[in-house]
């Protein structure tokens, strides 16, 4: 089998050497897709140009119609926004999941089941006991489908680090005995009693995702107050230490004690100001006044999960040997790096985030805040394509999911504005897909110059049998 390849960049030097390499690295997967809606306004114009009785102007009227319904769709309907924000969180973490696989070379094609088994186990957590408190039970939850999805997903790194089984085929085989897993327990073990419908109970509203309409009333209780400022507290220590690591701050404050200080005096002061000024803030204005609409707090969680991903993979020991693992196994293993507990480790944070994304789902956007027997996503399916136009990137991961997000939530009003099938978007996505895989073909289609490669090549996957 030939692998296929991506680059593995040099940890960045600075700051702007990390936006250039990022410019650089997002010029032809937003060439592949400029040329994709071209090549998709092409289509729709020939099928309506000859099955309109080639009437040129009715056909451009069409190739019009369903890119604006997409559009309007997508952003400018009745919470159409938030919509599209709801689906790209999904994307993000399911697409974080494959990309921190890729680059360790391992192709996890099972975020699919990942994803049902965190929401499986989301869903039993959230509904297991209704005495804990939000600051407890939530985090539990989320907790709980995130080690769903990392055992999961553990399990083909364990037989490929072990056996040699290939990811590819062993994940494909866990995601269709998940699908039959949680249908055994869906309608079997954690079957609502109480329910008609097949489905499991209602998690309690203590494990609920917060949506953005519903923070005012959640803050009236001081204990969800005391997490906020403790989240707060905790996010503006690590900006501080990050401000504090610039040269030209560093140069001027000087001494450990000093600058610890700093950090846990920051955290302090604005995590009690969260506390004691949040809630009547809140209390006296909100701008989020609509309550049919489901954006939640998730959305800051796939995001602080981009930057960690970038964190873990560009600044810290371990990012570097898995980068190694991917980019050269042989050579990592002559450096003394441990290929099997890489391997497992790999597949497990891969599968965590996976399982992450279910558990959204169950505890913050379906409407019965349960998990029902036909319980479907395709999410994890998509992410795999997201990731290879983002190559990868964690931040382009949030740009591709965001695009897909929105192709995926204006596809519906595109059909019912022009008459144009939806599936025109999966037409549109796979020649995208097949643009950032072949470049060449954006180069010829542009007449545009091979560009010098001034990045190292390394296995996307290393085939068969490695």
């Amino acid at each position: 089998m030939t692998s296929s390849t991506t680059t593995i960049n040099r940890p960045p030097s600075s700051s702007k050497s990390a936006l250039s390499r990022l410019i650089n690295s997002m010029g032809m997967p937003i060439l592949a897709l400029i040329l994709a809606f071209v090549i998709g306004a092409l289509v729709i114009f020939l099928t309506s140009y000859f099955s309109n009785g080639f009437q040129f102007s009715r056909a451009l009227t069409t190739v019009g119609l369903a890119y604006d319904g997409l559009w309007r769709g997508a952003f400018i309907k009745e919470r159409a926004f938030s919509e599209t924000l709801i689906v790209t969180i999904f994307y993000i973490l399911l697409a974080l999941g494959v990309a921190i696989g890729f680059k360790a070379g391992l192709f996890n094609i099972g975020v699919e089941g990942q994803y049902y088994i965190g929401a499986v186990c989301a869903a039993w957590a959230g509904q297991a006991t209704f005495s804990l408190p939000a600051i407890i039970h939530l985090p539990l939850a989320l907790l709980a489908g995130a080690i769903g999805g990392a055992i999961w997903a553990g399990i083909p790194g364990f037989l490929k680090a072990r056996t040699g089984a290939h990811e590819v085929i062993t994940t494909i085989m866990m995601n269709y005995i998940a699908f039959r897993l949680t249908e055994f327990l869906i309608s079997g073990p954690l079957k609502d009693k109480a329910s008609s419908a097949t489905q499991t109970p209602t998690v309690s509203k203590a494990a609920q995702i917060w949506t953005l309409y519903s923070i005012p009333e959640r803050l009236k209780d001081p204990l969800n107050a005391l997490a906020v400022a403790i989240l707060v507290a905790f996010l503006v220590i690590l900006l501080v230490r990050l401000l504090l690591g610039l040269p030209s701050l560093s140069q001027r404050i000087t001494g450990k004690v000093k600058r610890q200080a700093i950090i846990l005096g920051s955290g302090g002061l604005f995590g009690l100001l969260s506390f004691f000024l949040l809630p009547p803030l809140a209390q006296a204005w909100w701008p989020f006044k609509d309550p049919y609409d489901r954006m939640h707090i998730g959305l800051l969680l796939a995001l602080g999960a981009a930057v960690f991903v970038w964190w873990v993979l560009w600044r810290t020991t371990w990012g570097f040997e898995l980068r190694t693992v991917g980019a050269n196994p042989s050579a990592a293993r002559y450096a003394g790096v441990n290929i099997t507990r890489n391997i497992v480790l790999v597949m497990a944070f891969s599968g965590a985030l996976a399982g992450l994304s279910g558990t959204i789902d169950v505890l913050g956007v379906l409407p019965c805040r349960c998990m029902q027997l036909f319980f479907s996503s395709g999410y994890g399916f998509d992410s795999i394509a997201i990731a290879l136009l983002a190559k990868n990137n964690p931040f382009g991961i949030i740009a591709s999911s965001f695009l897909w997000g929105a192709m995926r939530n204006g596809a519906d009003l595109m059909e019912l504005n022009s008459g144009v099938s939806k599936y025109i978007m999966s037409l549109v996505q796979a020649l995208a897909l097949l643009f950032v895989a072949a470049p060449g073909i954006v180069r010829w289609f542009l007449h545009l110059k091979a560009e010098k490669k001034l990045e190292e090549e390394a296995p996307l996957t290393r085939g068969w049998g490695g």
